[in-house]
């Protein structure tokens, strides 16, 4: 048997959570037709097949649930060294990290990022709110958090979560227009949105294209403008899920919009894998990532 690369075990662990190559190559930032060519790689290495390979997805055969199981254990492992080493190397991970996001990103990180200066007190972080996304190559920024995937090939990729955005009231407004809510009688009921250079943004669209629905009477060129006015009794608007979970006095008229889901990816040079201090906030926004899907599970 050929050596067996850990990498290619790791795949085969995703192949197994995911159900489906296209699933798992979405997970790893990487096309189906990599994916597959790894598999091919790993089961020659093995000297068995460890996945049958139907149009519905991936199954594993008796003796690559036998390796799923002992890399799930390798996996554990590897986890319990990494968290020993970022222990070991909190305190010497040092410098400036400035990440580029947008505005709900932003108010996502900054409202999270709090416990991470407890544990890398030499880590300074400058999140750089902007719609326009920033040049990494020419390190504008060491860091971009997009709701897309970019296309720089010399780019390292990988994808953090999903952000997921519903339409909301404050309590007043909700008390107020009950009646129009439960019947969803748009007509009735006043909106908080994008202003007119805004108004392509994917969310305003939907707004304006509810049935009835008059255009919004208060109009933000930002986000969190919008955020003030639900939340201060102007109106329904679209926020992400997240902020709702925040501000505990929203109330929810659609608690979640699916066609406006945003796959939301994470981006640096290459150059910067091994820094320390990039390291560090790289994990800690997959740490709290991760967290956000529990929540939102």
């Amino acid at each position: 048997m050929k050596h067996t690369n850990w990498d290619d075990l790791r795949l085969l662990l995703l192949i197994a959570q995911e159900g489906t190559l296209r699933g798992a190559a979405r997970k790893a930032g990487q096309s189906a037709a990599t994916l597959s060519r790894r598999l091919d790689e790993l089961e020659a290495a093995l000297g068995q097949r460890v996945v049958e390979r139907f149009q519905g997805g991936c199954v594993p055969t008796p003796f690559g649930a036998d390796v799923i199981a002992w890399a799930g254990q390798m996996d554990e492992i590897a986890l319990q060294i990494e968290h020993a080493r970022d222990r070991r190397d909190a305190h010497a991970a040092s410098g400036l990290v400035r990440i580029n996001t947008d505005e709900w990103l932003s108010y996502f990180l900054t409202t999270r990022f709090a416990r991470f200066h407890e544990v890398y007190p030499n880590v300074e972080v400058e999140i750089v709110t902007s719609h326009r996304p920033y040049n990494l190559a020419r390190r504008e920024a060491d860091i971009a958090i997009r709701p897309y995937r970019p296309e720089q090939l010399d780019l390292v990729t990988r994808q953090l979560g999903t952000l997921s955005f519903g339409l909301f009231c404050s309590q007043d407004v909700a008390t107020r227009h009950a009646a129009a809510l439960a019947a969803r009688d748009w007509a009735s009921l006043p909106f908080v949105g994008f202003d007119e250079p805004r108004a392509e943004f994917q969310s305003d669209r939907w707004l304006r294209a509810l049935p009835g629905a008059p255009a919004p009477w208060m109009r933000c060129s930002y986000g969190l403008g919008i955020l003030d006015g639900v939340a201060h009794g102007a109106g329904l608007g679209v926020l992400a899920t997240f902020l709702a979970a925040d501000q505990q006095h929203l109330v929810a008229a659609i608690p979640h919009i699916p066609e406006l889901d945003q796959d939301i990816w994470l981006s640096m040079p290459g150059s910067l894998r091994s820094s320390a201090r990039i390291r560090a906030v790289v994990d800690f926004m997959e740490q709290v990532f991760q967290e956000y899907r529990q929540t939102a599970a």
